[in-house]
Parts: C-alpha cells; structure tokens; sequence
C-alpha cells in the first residue's frame, strides 16, 4: 500500500473510532490518548494528521452534519408533494441511524465547537436544511403557516433524542420498524395531517 493511502487509512480509523467515542461519551469526556487507543495508533499519529482533539472532533462533525444536510437538501430539491418527500426522509433518516446510531448521537451534542462552527457560518446544518424544507411546505400550501424555525428544531430534537434513547437502551438498537409511529408524530408537528 503506498504511503498516501496508508495515511488515508490511519486517518479514517482515527476519526472512527473518535467518532464512537465523541458520540458515546462527549468531546470533553475523552482524551486523545482514549482515541489512540481505539484506533490502534499512537498520540503522535493523531497529531500528524489533526492539531489537537478539537480538530477531530470537528471533522467528524463537519462530515456527519454535510451527510445529513445534502440527504434533507436532496429532499427539498426532489419532486413530490411535502408529506411524500417528508415521509422518504424520515424513513432514510431513521435507515441511517439503523446502520450507524453514532452519527445522530454526536449531532445530538450541544458542544460549543459545533455551536460556533453553526454561529460562524461556516457550516450548513440539518436544521438550516430542514427549514428550507418546512418553509417551501408554506409556499406550496401544503404545510400550515408555522414557525419553521422552531418546527425543524422540534423534528431534529425528536430525531436525536429516538437516538439517544435508542443507544440507552430505552429504545430497541433499530429505529425503522417502528416508521411508522414516528412519522404520525413527526407529521403532527409540522401540521401535516
């Protein structure tokens, strides 16, 4: 394996396992010595390819928040009414958890690198993109008059939080079979009978 891909590679289990740990115990409850160790790598592996534990951190979330952003403005963009592409989205959404809970398990996190990164402008986020989605809901007039702010903030707390209780065991591990009931609520919040 040549050198650039060996890196790659590295790189990519460091930020695997930072992200299991990221979403299990909070940027702050781990070390990068914890990471290393996950990864099988060294401190100093992680330093050649990031500048601190901050630096990890807000990779992974920069990547995990621009997979959910293009999936709900890919949702936007599609033909079809709001309650079918709403309907497919939530079912990819909840798909996704099903394959991988620890993505939505870090956007659940309210870490002040992610807060400043949304409040820098610097990065896109689901809720932006989800906004975008209740707000054309309204103009086509298939979604009631709302505040989308706060409808978008209501459906991804809810998202994260069936996260969340999933990986605590409140919940079972896969969210899918039970679509259908969390579509029911989800549709009640944006109005949509």
């Amino acid at each position: 394996m040549n050198k650039k891909l060996h890196a790659d590679s590295k790189k990519k289990d460091i930020m695997q396992a930072a992200m299991l740990l990221f979403a299990t115990k909070g940027v702050d409850g781990v070390s990068v010595k914890e990471i290393g160790q996950a990864a099988g790598v060294t401190d100093a592996a992680i330093y050649k390819h990031f500048k601190s534990k901050d630096a990890v951190a807000l990779e992974i979330f920069e990547q995990d928040c621009a997979s959910y952003t293009a999936l709900i403005d890919y949702y936007v963009q599609k033909d079809g009414s709001s309650a079918s592409r709403f309907r497919q989205l939530v079912d990819e959404v909840l798909h996704m958890h099903d394959e991988d809970q620890y993505g939505l398990l870090l956007l659940s996190q309210q870490h002040e690198l992610f807060y400043t990164a949304r409040m820098e402008g610097q990065l896109r986020q689901p809720l932006d993109a989800l906004i975008d989605f209740i707000e054309q809901g309204m103009e086509r007039g298939e979604l009631p008059e709302q505040n989308a702010r706060l409808s978008a903030v209501m459906v991804i707390g809810i998202i994260t939080q069936l996260a969340v209780s999933s990986m605590h065991g409140d919940l079972p591990s896969q969210l899918a079979p039970d679509a259908e009931q969390i579509k029911r609520h989800l549709f009640a919040l944006i109005g949509h009978s």
